[in-house]
C-alpha cells in the first residue's frame, strides 16, 4: 500500500521511489516540470472497485461527446419537408420532415451510423446509471459530510442536469414516439402558475407541436452545446474539489505501518501515476466494451417503425425512459382534484404542475441539501460504515423505495396488463404504495440497524469507546 502526503510540500519516500521508476512521469517531468502534488495524488486501493463508478460516468460522458459530435455534423434541425433516398424502402422518394430524414440516413445509410447512433444512446443510459449508483456509495457511506458538501452538490446538479439533456433530445429525431414524449415535456414547462407561457418561449422557443420549426433549432443547441458545455464545465468544478480535498478513505484502510486515522496530514492510497493510471485505462476500454457490445447488438429507438411526426395520432405505450419514470408515476398519480386552486393559479394545469415541477423539485431539493441536513460540524475524512448509522441509512432506503415505487406507477399501462387489473382500479393501490412503502421500508432499516448498533454496544462496550459507531443524532 502506497501512502500519499495530503500536505502539498510534502511527500513520502515510497511515493519519489514510485515516480523515479516511471518512465512517462520522468517524460513529462522533464518537458513540463510537473509536480508530485498532482500526479501523485493518492486514490482509493484497487480493491474498492465502487470508488471507480465516478470514472466509469465520466469515460460515459466522453463517449456521450464524441458520438454526439459525430452525429450533430450529420443531422439537420428543421421540420419542412424533404424526399428521403436511401435505404429504408418505406420512405424511400416520400416526403419526411427535414430532422426525421435525416436520423434515417445517419442509421441506415452512414457507414457506421446506425453503430454510433446506439452507442450514443446507450452511453446516456450507462452515463445516468453510474452516477446514480455513485451517488448512492457516496450517500451511503457519508462521503458528503463536512468538508465535502460543495461536491456533493455540484455532483447532484450534474445528475439532474444531465436528465435535462436527456429531456431536450427527446424531439430530435421528430418520430411519432419522441414528438408525443416531447408534447409531455412542453406541457409540464407550461404549467408553472403565471410564468408557464414565458418558461415555453423562453426554453424552446415556440408552442409544439405547431412551433416545431422553431422548437427543433432550439434544442438541437441546447442539447448538442449548451447543456453539455454546463456538464462539461460542472465535471471540471467536480474533479477541481476532489483533487483539492482529496478522497474519502475507507475506515479500515489503514494499516499498522501507515499513519493513524486521526492523522489527517497524510492519505493512503495509490499515486496517480502509474498505479491508478493502469486501472483507469482498464476501466476506460472495459466502459468502451460494454457500450460498443450493446450497440451492436441490442438496437434502441427505431424510428423507421415508428415513423415521422403526426400531430393527429398518438402512439401506444409512449413514456420516457427509465431515468426519468419516476416523475411519469407522479404524472399519473397526482389526484385530479384541486378544490378551485387551479384557477387562483393562472388557470394552470396543477396535474403537470404538481407532478412534473413540484413534487420533483422537492424531491431534487432535498437530495442537493442533503449534507446540511445530515450536517457535520467536524471534518470527516473517512467513510462510515452504513450499518452503523441508523438514520440516514433509513432515510436513504426510504427514499430509494419511493422512486422505485413512483417508477411503478410510471409502468401503471404495463402493470395493468400483467396483473390483467384495469389500471384505474390501480389508482389507489398504486399511489398509497408510493407512501406506506417507503415509510415501512424505513422504520424497518432504522429498527433493524438500532438494534443491531445497541445490541454490538452491548457485547463489547469498547466498540463505542474505539469511535467505532457513530452518532446519527
Amino acid at each position: 500500500m502506497s501512502t500519499m502526503t495530503g500536505d502539498d510540500t510534502e511527500e513520502t519516500e515510497e511515493s519519489a521511489d514510485n515516480y523515479s521508476n516511471s518512465r512517462v512521469y520522468n517524460w513529462l517531468d522533464d518537458r513540463l516540470g510537473v509536480q508530485d502534488k498532482f500526479l501523485g495524488k493518492a486514490f482509493p486501493e484497487d480493491e474498492y472497485a465502487s470508488f471507480l463508478l465516478g470514472e466509469v460516468s465520466l469515460f460515459s460522458f466522453a463517449i456521450l461527446v464524441l458520438t454526439g459530435t459525430f452525429l450533430g455534423l450529420l443531422y439537420v434541425p428543421a421540420v419542412a419537408p424533404v424526399e428521403y433516398i436511401g435505404q429504408v424502402a418505406k420512405y424511400h422518394n416520400k416526403e419526411v420532415p427535414a430532422a426525421f430524414a435525416s436520423v434515417l440516413r445517419i442509421t441506415y445509410d452512414v457507414r457506421f451510423g446506425m453503430f454510433v447512433r446506439y452507442l450514443h444512446h446507450w452511453a446516456s443510459y450507462l452515463f445516468i446509471a453510474a452516477m446514480t449508483l455513485h451517488m448512492l456509495r457516496v450517500l451511503f457511506s457519508g462521503a458528503y459530510r463536512n468538508p465535502r458538501e460543495i461536491n456533493w452538490m455540484v455532483g447532484a446538479s450534474i445528475l439532474f442536469i444531465s436528465l435535462l439533456e436527456g429531456v431536450f433530445g427527446y424531439a430530435l429525431p421528430f418520430d411519432e414516439f419522441s414528438a408525443t414524449a416531447t408534447s409531455i415535456t412542453l406541457e409540464i414547462a407550461g404549467s408553472v402558475p403565471f410564468i408557464g407561457h414565458e418558461i415555453v418561449m423562453l426554453v424552446f422557443g415556440g408552442e409544439w407541436p405547431t412551433g416545431a420549426s422553431a422548437v427543433i433549432p432550439r434544442l438541437f443547441f441546447l442539447h448538442v452545446f449548451l447543456v453539455p458545455l454546463v456538464i462539461a464545465g460542472l465535471v471540471g468544478v467536480h474533479m477541481f474539489l476532489l483533487v483539492r480535498q482529496k478522497h474519502t478513505e475507507q475506515a479500515g484502510a489503514r494499516e499498522p505501518h501507515d499513519p493513524p486515522k486521526d492523522d489527517q496530514s497524510v492519505v493512503v492510497g495509490t499515486p496517480l501515476v502509474p498505479n491508478q493510471t493502469y486501472v483507469t485505462l482498464v476501466v476506460f476500454f472495459m466502459t468502451l466494451g460494454v457500450l460498443s457490445f450493446l450497440a451492436g447488438f441490442l438496437p434502441l429507438q427505431r424510428i423507421a417503425v415508428f415513423g415521422p411526426s403526426d400531430p393527429t395520432t398518438t402512439p401506444a405505450g409512449v413514456g420516457p425512459d427509465w431515468f426519468l419514470l419516476w416523475t411519469f408515476g407522479y404524472l399519473k398519480m397526482v389526484p385530479s382534484y384541486y378544490f378551485g386552486l387551479s384557477e387562483l393559479l393562472g388557470g394552470v394545469s396543477l396535474a403537470e404542475f404538481f407532478g412534473g415541477v413540484l413534487i420533483p423539485g422537492i424531491v431534487g431539493t432535498v437530495l442537493v441539501l442533503w449534507p446540511f441536513i445530515d450536517y457535520s460540524s467536524k471534518e470527516v475524512h473517512f467513510t462510515a460504515d452504513p450499518i452503523r448509522r441508523p438514520v440516514p441509512t433509513a432515510v436513504a432506503v426510504a427514499g430509494i423505495a419511493h422512486i422505485m415505487m413512483a417508477s411503478l406507477a410510471g409502468m401503471n399501462n404495463i402493470v395493468a396488463t400483467i396483473t390483467g387489473i384495469p389500471s384505474g382500479k390501480l389508482q389507489l393501490p398504486l399511489q398509497l404504495s408510493m407512501i406506506v412503502v417507503p415509510v415501512v421500508w424505513g422504520f424497518l432499516t432504522y429498527w433493524l440497524l438500532k438494534r443491531r448498533k445497541e445490541r454490538e454496544n452491548t457485547v463489547d462496550p469498547s466498540h463505542a469507546a474505539a469511535g467505532l459507531t457513530e452518532s446519527d443524532d
